[in-house]
């Protein structure tokens, strides 16, 4: 079950284009694919430096990070920079979805939500797969991640510690999770572990993997929802601001009525612009509050996690930690998109104001 999500779901949130819960409806046409774009286009809009840097930190996927990485630190300079915004940006997100990239990264994801010490199968092939062959890396992804966990299952069982820690509160706990967790992907997980023919060995792998292994999901999709808005927002918006260009350069070389009309018409375009970037704005708003209550959660859940004793929770502690870790830097993202955006529409609304003609 776990590795058809961890494979499947993320396939699913990198091919459909999802609303963040709550946030305003997309400034962009939602059948615009960001990769039409000809390469530099975007430049008006973002410097292309600026979107790149963004790319190399926030990108889920490690090819568009390392290929930002690329354009940032190549010799060509800004010529780089134009060339990987967006084209670059598609080539490495299309690698990325590609199997050899995506077994990679499921891999990756394993690694960093399995310990040695609660789960010794599952990291111990994880990392033999991690430099192994392509052909290998797809056998463990295919096959060899359910046989590690059914390995590590039948060591918890015979052992019987996993089992013999749990308490009520335990259980409560993941009946909470269930019903609270900000992740949709984490309620899946707790449900699953609490269904009617569950045993406690399905509680103990709630706790020893699928938690965080679900909880990387929902952090996935997150980031790719977001990322996925962020082109869109540009192409939108890109393609008002340069409509409201000509028309304010078409003003400015006109004069008598046929100038006030104009300018009339550039004012119009101008305000297009600033109702069209209001929505990023406000969505990016929306994604830090998302953030911001994931962050609190996983906080919590590390602290609860270094009180408690017994293998079950203590497979928990660095998972907790670094989820708090990662929302928190998404939401400091957020928040800087978020003013970035504020920023476009402040200036579009004073370009309104320049330009419209009195009266």
């Amino acid at each position: 079950m776990i590795r058809t999500w961890l494979a499947g779901t993320l396939v699913a949130a990198t091919a459909v284009i999802s609303v963040i819960p709550g946030s305003p409806g997309f400034a962009a046409d939602p059948g615009l694919d960001p990769c039409e774009f000809t390469s530099g286009s975007l430049t008006s809009l973002l410097p292309p430096e600026a979107l790149t840097v963004h790319l190399a930190v926030a990108s889920p996927y490690g090819a568009v990070r390392a290929a930002a990485t690329t354009a940032i630190n190549s010799p060509r300079g800004q010529i780089a920079l134009k060339e990987f915004i967006p084209t670059g940006w598609c080539q490495a997100t299309d690698r990325a979805e590609k199997d050899a990239a995506m077994n990679d990264h499921i891999i990756a994801r394993v690694l960093a939500t399995h310990a040695y010490e609660t789960s010794p199968w599952v990291w111990s092939a994880a990392n033999a797969a991690r430099t192994a062959s392509g052909a290998e890396k797809e056998y463990f992804v295919r096959f060899g991640l359910d046989e590690a966990r059914a390995a590590d299952q039948r060591a918890r069982d015979e052992n019987g510690a996993n089992a013999a820690a749990l308490r009520d509160f335990d259980r409560d706990y993941v009946a909470l999770m269930r019903d609270t967790a900000q992740g949709e992907q984490v309620q899946i997980a707790a449900a699953y572990a609490l269904r009617r023919d569950a045993t406690d060995s399905d509680i103990v792998d709630f706790y020893t993997y699928a938690w965080s292994s679900f909880a990387k999901l929902d952090l996935e999709r997150f980031q790719l929802t977001t990322a996925e808005q962020e082109m869109r927002w540009f192409a939108a918006v890109d393609r008002l601001q340069k409509a409201a260009r000509d028309a304010q350069t078409a003003a400015e070389g006109a004069s008598g009525e046929a100038q006030k009309a104009l300018q009339q018409e550039a004012a119009d375009k101008w305000g297009q612009v600033a109702a069209g970037a209001a929505p990023s704005a406000s969505g990016w708003l929306t994604a830090k509050q998302t953030a911001d209550a994931q962050a609190r959660q996983w906080s919590a859940i590390y602290q609860l996690a270094l009180r408690q004793t017994g293998p079950n929770w203590k497979a928990m502690s660095k998972p907790a930690r670094n989820n708090r870790d990662a929302w928190e830097r998404d939401s400091r993202n957020a928040r800087d998109r978020a003013a970035y955006w504020e920023q476009v529409v402040e200036d579009a609304r004073a370009a309104e104001e320049d330009i419209r003609p009195a009266g």
